[in-house]
């Protein structure tokens, strides 16, 4: 009975690793956004820089920093639709 327990608490605590474990690490090239990717969730350092163009032809360069996190199945989605997600809550 106690070895079969073992093998139980050993198979769930396998699962919890490959399932919620970062595998992937990305990093782009839009200012210094780094993702980790798992099979639940995805988290997002956004450092995005951007430019605000004023109408006396000045231009201001503003950098987007904060960090997300995405649940499946949104993890799954390109950095580019995530932006557009993040674009959308703020």
């Amino acid at each position: 009975m106690k070895k079969r327990i073992v093998i139980i608490v050993a198979i769930v605590l396998v699962l919890l690793v490959i399932l919620f474990v970062p595998f992937d690490r990305d990093y782009v090239e839009d200012g210094g956004t780094r993702t980790y990717t798992a099979l639940t969730y995805k988290v997002v350092k956004w450092e995005r820089v951007g430019e605000v163009y004023y109408t006396d032809g000045t231009i201001e360069k503003n950098t987007y920093s904060k960090t997300s996190i995405f649940w499946f199945p949104d993890n799954f989605k390109s950095i580019d639709e995530l932006w557009e997600i993040e674009n959308q809550s703020n």
